[in-house]
């Protein structure tokens, strides 16, 4: 995602989804980026524990309700 891999990928998403503005990327996809960062925050931890610590791991349901694919007009 723009250069970031990794932690740094992971560190990101994160600050995108505590309300930093992503900086340096066109300004739509900055608005895409920020609407959807707490989404994307919540799937990037359930991989890393679904990876690394268990298969059983309980997918974010309730991350999914709270914005994914909400339309920007909301």
């Amino acid at each position: 995602m723009y250069g970031h891999r990794g932690d740094q990928r992971s560190a990101f998403i994160r600050a995108c989804a505590d309300g930093a503005r992503p900086q340096g990327v066109p300004e739509a996809a900055a608005d895409v980026i920020a609407r959807h960062a707490r989404t994307a925050a919540a799937m990037d931890g359930f991989s890393r524990r679904f990876q690394e610590v268990s298969r059983l791991t309980a997918p974010p349901y309730d991350s999914w309700d709270q914005g994914a694919g909400t339309p920007a007009s909301r």
